[in-house]
């Protein structure tokens, strides 16, 4: 059990979680202040108004300039580059980065979570003031029973518990800014703890944390305090439990307090092992001194100019009101006020009394209409206003004309240029902070995947076995080491993040088109020199190398450059047309002779080897055909037995039958010789047959031909039986023969 210091510094030490729940509530004062201002400027981002400011009119200049300033910051997911951190030839420092950039950049186009934590954590940057989010390792965990060979070491790695990782994935968590917590700290530096809330259902948390979270309270979630009142919160959200996961980085352990439950749910020894310790990169942070770690958010920064901008937005509001046609006229004249109410075009309105009117001098004399020119005066002079403020504030927040797409038709494209080019220092330092806090995750997301994710898994993902790279077997495998290796890995490739900003989307297409112009403008140079001088070509393959792996769109094409400039400079080293030594001739015959002789007598080995392994595979066939011909033998003989045992039944049941009606027909009449000899031969046949089948059973063929000869006389009783019989009378009229 790690030991703590109590809050106070007494010298005590305390349990953990009544420990760290004094501290989540030293902090939670601490940053007060600070959340009921972000509630507040969210309130007016989202124009949420209470009855008395309801009838108000306003200007949202905070919504606008939230809308202009988030492309700016952010206008696009981030992509990851993974490089070598020296320029120089590295091949499986090359192909290390090649992998974890490709695996990085999976993750990131794969899955949604990592452009959504961005997106919301840019908003909370630029309105309550900090945006932050979260890391963890999620992988699949699949039951294996055999240990598997692995496709770059070649060896099989048994496991105890016979599971492996079949799928892995580093989230990105979002952490809402209500429910990010640290401790109180001048610089980032100084931070030794960071945590966050995170509401559990019952279920959630027992399956967790088992039977102790039944003890913890469940209570509305709260982590939307921004919203109108606590009987929408109520109605919309679910009961859950207040959990705080803590990351102590002075004693290297992770701690889970709830909120309402005096003990530590749980705790552990540090679960990911990152170089920083904390899950969490350091927090988007608007305006903020050396002093503290609370930061101002950018619309506190112009609050009175905003507020001077509602009230002249409303008094324009008023005066718009004022701005109408409206007098009075003569009740004699009624026909005067179909005038205006009616409002037609081009119609005239006749006047019963038009002496009398023409008499008081006409409608001058007979209407008076309410002067509003002063009104149209102070409505210009707020207009005026409204623009000088806004202004102001374009000014404070250093958002130039050309970021807001407004422009003088009149300007050049060179003085458009040099507004955007000012325009955009102002914002540099905040698109520098985001892309800043991008890197920093996907360090954190590289140190997870290099940790954790199995080499398998690594090619897998990457698809490094499908590039020119992959075929060489021995330099992935060097890579993965390098991958699992964190000191390697550290000083040999960095990971970073590419440009964010909107506007900058045609520089990766400029960038590619500069890095063919420059290979292109290389290499016609380059290519009389090497032809007129051939030692110069490995200067010359340096230069263009240097000149590649400047290019992020080059790196892909660095692999097939080495290779062809090293096939050219062994094609240099022994050019056609050379007279060779003759010294050096008999020595490069002599190992090209002992060079075929090892050849032949590999050669010969192997096809020995094959030779044998043929008469193997032969013997092996040959044995197999004769116990499968002895099991079909052995099944045929038994499959004859059977048929003639069946035979012999049948057999037997008619000569029992034939012998009974032969019998009866005796009896009855006096059979002639013929049918009697018939008779007599079919018995002997049987008899024959029979003898036949008891004394050869193991000779097939003649027993089929036996068979079939009964088979015959049988036949031919048959038919003898079978023709129409004349009865033969006696003298005394009795049957004396059957004919």
């Amino acid at each position: 059990m790690a030991e703590y210091a109590q809050i106070e510094d007494d010298g005590t030490k305390e349990a953990p979680g009544p420990y760290w729940h004094a501290q989540l509530e030293q902090a939670q004062k601490t940053f007060e202040k600070w959340e009921d201002r972000g509630n507040k400027v969210i309130k007016r981002y989202r124009d949420e108004r209470d009855a008395t400011e309801s009838t108000r009119k306003r200007f949202n200049i905070l919504w606008s300039n939230v809308q202009v300033l988030t492309p700016s910051l952010y206008g696009r997911p981030a992509k990851p580059e993974v490089s070598r951190r020296n320029m120089d030839r590295d091949p499986v420092g090359r192909v290390a980065a090649t992998m974890l950039e490709r695996v990085i950049e999976y993750e990131v186009e794969q899955f949604e979570d990592f452009d959504h934590a961005m997106r919301a954590a840019v908003e909370d940057r630029l309105l309550p003031g900090r945006g932050t989010v979260w890391m963890r390792y999620d992988p699949t965990i699949v039951a294996d029973e055999q240990p598997e060979e692995t496709q770059i070491s070649g060896q099989a790695e048994p496991s105890e518990s016979n599971e492996r990782v079949d799928e892995a994935h580093s989230p990105v968590d979002y952490v809402y800014w209500l429910d990010f917590l640290h401790s109180p700290s001048r610089t980032w530096d100084e931070v030794w703890w960071v945590a966050r809330w995170v509401y559990m259902t019952k279920e959630e948390g027992t399956e967790r944390f088992g039977d102790v979270f039944k003890n913890v309270p469940i209570e509305s979630d709260e982590s939307t305090k921004d919203w109108q009142n606590s009987q929408q919160r109520k109605a919309s959200l679910d009961k859950k439990a207040k959990v705080a996961e803590i990351w102590d980085k002075r004693t290297g352990r992770v701690c889970w307090v709830a909120k309402g439950y005096p003990q530590a749910l749980d705790e552990r020894d540090d679960p990911l092992g990152l170089e920083g310790f904390f899950p969490c990169p350091k927090p988007l942070l608007a305006t903020t001194t050396t002093g503290s770690l609370i930061p101002v958010p950018d619309y506190c920064e112009y609050q009175d100019q905003a507020e001077e901008l509602d009230s002249i937005t409303n008094r324009i509001a008023m005066l718009v009101k004022a701005v109408k046609a409206v007098g009075v006229f003569n009740a004699e004249y009624k026909e005067l006020a179909r005038m205006l109410n009616e409002g037609y075009d081009n119609k005239l309105f006749p006047v019963t009394a038009w002496a009398a009117l023409a008499e008081k001098g006409g409608l001058k004399g007979a209407v008076d209409m309410l002067d509003i020119s002063n009104v149209l005066k102070a409505l210009n002079e707020l207009y005026l206003a409204r623009d000088q403020t806004k202004q102001v504030i374009y000014e404070t927040m250093g958002l130039s004309d050309i970021l807001r797409g407004s422009s003088n038709a009149a300007e050049t494209l060179g003085a458009q240029k040099i507004k955007a080019q000012m325009g955009s220092l102002r914002l540099r330092v905040s698109q520098g902070d985001v892309a800043r806090f991008a890197s920093d995750i996907f360090k954190l997301k590289s140190q997870i995947v290099c940790k954790f994710y199995p080499p398998e898994l690594l090619v897998k993902m990457s698809g490094i076995m499908e590039t020119t790279d992959g075929q060489d077997q021995q330099l992935v495998m060097a890579a993965v080491q390098m991958l699992k290796d964190s000191t390697a890995r550290d000083f040999r490739i960095q990971v970073e993040s590419d440009s964010l900003a909107q506007i900058d989307e045609q520089a990766e297409k400029e960038a590619a088109s500069e890095a063919l112009q420059a290979i292109g403008g290389f290499l016609k140079e380059a290519m009389p020199m090497v032809a007129q001088a051939p030692e110069t070509l490995p200067m010359a393959a340096e230069m263009l190398l240097f000149l590649v792996r400047r290019f992020r769109a080059g790196r892909s094409l660095e692999g097939a450059i080495e290779k062809a400039m090293k096939a050219l400079e062994e094609k240099a080293q022994n050019p056609q047309g050379a007279k060779p030594d003759p010294e050096m001739a008999k020595i490069q015959a002599q190992a090209q002779s002992d060079q075929m002789r090892l050849q032949h007598e590999q050669q010969m080995a192997q096809a020995q080897m094959q030779q044998d392994a043929q008469r193997i595979q032969m013997e092996q066939q040959a044995k197999a055909q004769d116990a499968q011909l002895s099991t079909q033998v052995e099944q045929f003989k038994q499959n004859t037995q059977m048929q003639i045992e069946q035979q012999r039944i049948a057999f037997d049941k008619w000569k029992s039958e034939l012998d009974a009606a032969t019998k009866i027909m005796v009896a009855q009449i006096s059979a002639k010789a013929s049918l009697d000899q018939a008779a007599q031969s079919a018995q002997q046949a049987a008899a024959g047959e029979m003898e036949a089948i008891a004394a050869q059973d193991d000779k097939s063929g003649a027993l089929i031909d036996m068979h079939g000869q009964t088979l015959e006389a049988l036949r031919g009783v048959m038919e003898t039986l079978a023709r129409p019989k004349t009865i033969v009378r006696g003298p005394d009229g009795k049957v004396s023969a059957v004919q």
